[in-house]
C-alpha cells in the first residue's frame, strides 16, 4: 500500500522524484546532503522546487541516494513516505545523518551517539501510533554503526556512545526549558530523561522507526533505519545552547564517510561475507555501569 502523493507524471509530490537507490543518506541540511556527491561516482545532483536536495551515484559498487529531509518530526512524515515508497528493490537501508546536543556531562561535543531507541517527546508520529509504542532503531545495523564508527577513529565508551535518543519537535524551549513559561513542567520531565540515561537530544529519529514498522506491514520488503548523531553542544542544566565553535563542515565529512562504511558492512554481509564483529560485542559487554562515567567526568 502506498500513501504519498503523486504529480501527474507519476513523480513524488514534494521530492520530485520517481525512483530512489536502496542505500539513503538522509540529512536536514541541504548542505550536508551535498556534499556527499563528492564521495560518489559519477554523481547526479538534483533540487527541487521545494528545496530538497537529492543525490544518486555509486560508492563501492553500491547504489546511493541523499535527500535532504529539513527540520522536525512534521517534515520527516511528508519526506519518509515518499522515499521509502520511490525505492523498487527488496531492501532499504536508511540512515540519519543528523546532529544532537548533550544530556549526559560525559558525553561531550565532537562525540558520536549511536541511537537504539527513542524517547517520542514528539507529536507527529502519534498520527501512526499512540505514545506508548517504542521507536526502536533497526537492531542489525548497530554492530554495524559501531564498527564503522571505529573504523573513522572513534572509541566506545570515550568519544562513542550507543543508548536511547531524546526525540522533540521543537528545538530551543524543550532542550533549554528555562525559556519557556511552563519551564518548571518541562525541565522536570527533561532531567527525568537525563536521570535515566538518554543520551542525547535530537529532533528526527522516532519518525524513522515508526514509519519502518508501518511500511513493513504494507511493503514486501525489508526496511533498516539507522542514525548517527554528532555532539554539537555540551550538556548545561541552564543557559544558551553553546554550539559556537562547532566546524560544521568537519562535522559533515565525518557523518558522511560513517554513513558510506555502513552501507559497506551492510553489503557484505548481507552477500553472506564473514565479518569478525566479535570484538564489538566485547565491547559493549565491557562498558562502565553509567554511574562510573559520571564518576570520572567529577574527577576531571
Amino acid at each position: 500500500m502506498k500513501i504519498t502523493f503523486k504529480t501527474p507524471t507519476g513523480k513524488s509530490a514534494h521530492l520530485e522524484v520517481s525512483r530512489l537507490n536502496p542505500f539513503i543518506l538522509t540529512g536536514g541540511s541541504s548542505g550536508r546532503i551535498r556534499k556527499v556527491a563528492e564521495f560518489l561516482e559519477r554523481p547526479e545532483v538534483f533540487i527541487g522546487e521545494r528545496g530538497h536536495v537529492i543525490v544518486n551515484g555509486l560508492y563501492n559498487g553500491l547504489k546511493i541516494s541523499a535527500i535532504s529531509t529539513g527540520m522536525g518530526p512534521s517534515s520527516i512524515m511528508i519526506v519518509l513516505p515518499e522515499v521509502i515508497e520511490a525505492v523498487e528493490d527488496d531492501f532499504t537501508v536508511i540512515l540519519r545523518l543528523g546532529t544532537a546536543g548533550s544530556l549526559q556531562p560525559y558525553v561531550r561535543r565532537g562525540h558520536i551517539h549511536i541511537p537504539t531507541s527513542c524517547v517520542r517527546d514528539e507529536g507527529a508520529t502519534t498520527a501512526v501510533i499512540g505514545s506508548e509504542y517504542p521507536a526502536t532503531a533497526s537492531i542489525e545495523l548497530i554492530p554495524l554503526l559501531l564498527r564503522a564508527c571505529e573504523r573513522n577513529g572513534y572509541v566506545l565508551g570515550e568519544n562513542l556512545w550507543v543508548g536511547p535518543v531524546h526525540t522533540k519537535d521543537d528545538l530551543y524551549f524543550r532542550e533549554r526549558p528555562n525559556f519557556s513559561p511552563r519551564r518548571a513542567e518541562l525541565r522536570e520531565k527533561l532531567n527525568s530523561f537525563v536521570e535515566i540515561g538518554v543520551i542525547s537530544s535530537e529532533m528526527e529519529f522516532s519518525a524513522y522507526c515508526i514509519l519502518r514498522d508501518y511500511y513493513e506491514r504494507y511493503l514486501d520488503k525489508r526496511i533498516f533505519v539507522g542514525c548517527v548523531l554528532m555532539i554539537v553542544s555540551d550538556f548545561y542544566e541552564e543557559g544558551l545552547i553553546d554550539t559556537c565553535g562547532v566546524e560544521s563542515s568537519k562535522v559533515d565529512y565525518e557523518l558522511i564517510k560513517i554513513g558510506l562504511e555502513t552501507f559497506t558492512l551492510f553489503n557484505s554481509v548481507k552477500n553472506g561475507e564473514s565479518i569478525d564483529m566479535g570484538d564489538i560485542y566485547r565491547e559493549l559487554f565491557s562498558l562502565h555501569p553509567r554511574s562510573r562515567y559520571y564518576s570520572k567526568k567529577r574527577d576531571l
